[in-house]
């Protein structure tokens, strides 16, 4: 008996820009974590989603693709203006504020946006 395999479920497929796969696939990053699978589509619709998970599961970037994908594209309102504050996320250790950046910086430079870490 034939079994159907199930859907391959993509950062495309789940409604990220190309240009943010592509930054993604570029990193080395191809498949989706289920806490990204779960909260993509609702976070890049604009919808508040609260997740829970363990380091390493993927919630920086649960987080960062829709910020990026929001604030740098079409979404995010109108021109930007240079040196205006687009974003803030708040962190409660200089390690976690220093890793967040690192998983955002990429992907708002995919729209030409820059990130910077405030102590």
């Amino acid at each position: 008996m034939l079994h159907a395999l199930p859907d391959l479920v993509t950062f495309a497929s789940l409604g990220v820009p190309a240009r943010l796969s592509e930054t993604l696939g570029r990193g080395g990053i191809t498949d989706p974590f289920p806490i990204q699978s779960a909260t993509l589509p609702d976070t890049l619709a604009g919808r508040d989603v609260l997740g829970r998970g363990k380091t390493g599961s993927g919630k920086t970037l649960a987080f960062s693709i829709p910020l990026a994908a929001r604030l740098g594209g079409a979404l995010a309102g109108g021109s930007r203006r240079a040196g205006r504050i687009l974003g803030l996320v708040l962190a409660p250790t200089r390690e976690l504020a220093t890793q967040i950046n690192a998983t955002l910086e990429p992907l708002a430079a995919a729209y030409g946006m820059k990130t910077t870490t405030i102590f």
